[in-house]
């Protein structure tokens, strides 16, 4: 996918945000030029999370002490495995155990701190329970059925930290059909932003479900130029892959691969996009190219 206008404005914003309340003006002038030159430098056919990801290392390199995601990251774990119990409970009393794991899946996208500026754990949790029939009823929610069923080797394609813990539940879903599925959880191979890297998956218990291995740089998406070998190696064996979030949309949308894409439409080009409302789901399937 490129790098549209609106998702450069996003990115300038994002980061201005970041330090706007810095009182060393000569600093935040000098980081702000920086974020508009690497704006403005930036390949046009590659997604904004490429960009995003320099941006995010320098802001680590001039002012790793205002840097927040840290904690953000294990709060949002911790809060959502203490709801584990819970949740492993509706699941078990569900009509349809698969369906609603894919939906809290989806709806864990939520907890996202490089596009929205606050998250409402109330709103969170009220999501989970309260699957949208839009979003998860339809010919893509069978067809992930059928072949995460089927399949020997998927890929899952992580997002953030505390959505991570839903990633788990639908992961247990499926080994429940198909105990002998290998799953290959990509990760985050640097820290960037709230994404979950492979201490944080680790902190959760993912590699009791999966094999845990990162993207190979701090980019907050899946661009297969940018894959380490072993993760450009699972990608490419893998009979199904599932993609989590908009920036894992972002940069595998038209990479020729079986992929089906669950996220949130949280900002306003998706939501243009998809002629959505803000906040709904999305369950897409792409399928090999031929």
């Amino acid at each position: 996918m490129q790098l549209y206008s609106e998702c450069m404005y996003c990115i300038v914003e994002h980061h201005w945000s970041l330090v706007k309340d810095c009182p060393d003006e000569a600093r935040k002038a000098a980081f702000m030029r920086d974020v508009l030159r690497t704006v403005a430098e930036a390949d046009p056919d590659e997604a904004a999370p490429v960009p995003t990801a320099k941006l995010q290392r320098l802001f680590r390199e001039r002012f790793s002490k205002e840097d927040g995601y840290r904690s953000l990251k294990r709060k949002y774990n911790d809060l959502v495995l203490s709801w584990m119990p819970e949740l492993r409970q509706a699941l078990a009393s569900a009509a349809d155990p698969f369906k609603l794991a894919v939906w809290m899946a989806m709806a864990a996208n939520y907890i996202d701190f490089g596009i929205l500026k606050e998250v409402d754990d109330a709103r969170l949790k009220r999501m989970l329970a309260t699957p949208d029939e839009r979003a998860v009823g339809t010919p893509a929610l069978e067809e992930l059925r059928a072949e995460a069923a089927a399949a020997k080797r998927l890929v899952y394609a992580c997002d953030n930290c505390g959505e991570v813990v839903l990633d788990m539940l639908l992961m247990e879903e499926m080994k429940k059909e198909n105990p002998g599925l290998q799953i290959t959880a990509l990760v985050r191979g640097e820290n960037v932003l709230n994404d979950v890297c492979a201490e944080d998956a680790r902190a959760v218990g993912l590699d009791r479900l999966a094999k845990i291995v990162g993207n190979g740089s701090n980019i907050g998406g899946t661009q297969m130029a940018y894959l380490g070998d072993e993760a450009r190696e699972a990608m490419l064996n893998a009979d199904l892959i599932i993609s989590k979030g908009q920036a894992n949309f972002e940069t595998l949308i038209g990479a020729g691969l079986n992929v089906y894409y669950l996220f949130l439409a949280k900002c306003p080009h998706y939501t243009k996009w998809f002629g959505m409302e803000h906040m709904a789901g999305q369950l897409l399937h792409t399928r090999p190219a031929r």
